[in-house]
């Protein structure tokens, strides 16, 4: 399939059509998106903003295929990731989304190089391979002198480029970044920045970012608003 349509613009990797969700809050429904309606195109990087509540984080969970929308359709590549069950939602996650959390979730008993490997313990790759991938993953995000290191012997900026390794290790359609810079200081979060712009030019990959941080958000090339589950019109940044 062509990765641009006729009149040339980038196909969809992802069409959002009609997504709501709500959450149960006692005897309350809460409302967190309403009617959502847009595409992504392959090879974007996407920043989507908005205040604490705004839905942003639940949006990307649906994207993610970590949640399942009360209503609507998220085809991802050409899938329509809400027809699937549990079973087929996680072996498509693994296959096609690779996650960056604020937090780094990484084994605190696994070096960086063993938490690297662990998107690919599932797959058909012999051990010799998944050692090849984890090793180049890390020296992408400038870590190979720092592959036999435990997550306690990493600074917060060098943890957060293991989890991008481990992110980008198995080769993902889509990375999904929630906060990666919330809890780095300035020149780390600059240097993971950095990273991600990298990645999405150089190796096309396509990233959708939530952040609350402006400055976090110019260095997406597009941004979207939240507020009250609207979403705002695309606003492309100037690179």
């Amino acid at each position: 399939m062509s990765s641009r349509d006729a009149s040339g613009t980038p196909a969809p990797v992802i069409c959002i059509e009609h997504v709501s969700k709500h959450y149960v809050r006692g005897q309350e429904e809460v409302p967190v998106l309403a009617d959502i309606n847009f595409d992504i195109a392959r090879g974007e990087f996407l920043a989507l903003m908005g205040p604490s509540g705004s839905g942003k984080s639940t949006l990307l969970n649906l994207i993610a295929g970590l949640d399942l929308p009360d209503a609507g359709s998220i085809i991802v590549d050409g899938v329509d990731i809400t027809l699937l069950d549990d079973a087929g939602l996680a072996d498509w996650r693994a296959r096609n989304i690779g996650f960056i959390f604020q937090f780094y979730n990484l084994m605190p008993v696994l070096t960086a190089l063993e938490n690297v490997e662990l998107p690919l313990q599932l797959t058909r790759l012999s051990r010799r391979e998944r050692r090849e991938r984890a090793l180049t993953a890390l020296a992408l995000v400038g870590l190979s002198d720092r592959v036999k290191h435990y997550p306690s012997e990493l600074s917060g900026g060098q943890l957060q480029r293991v989890a991008i390794a481990r992110a980008i290790v198995s080769d993902p359609t889509l990375i999904v970044a929630d906060e990666p810079t919330g809890d780095l200081d300035r020149k780390s979060g600059e240097e993971v920045l950095s990273l991600l712009h990298r990645l999405n030019q150089d190796l096309g990959k396509t990233i959708i970012m939530v952040t609350h941080d402006a400055h976090a958000a110019n260095a997406a090339r597009a941004v979207r608003h939240l507020e009250k589950g609207e979403l705002s019109a695309l606003v492309e940044n100037r690179q």
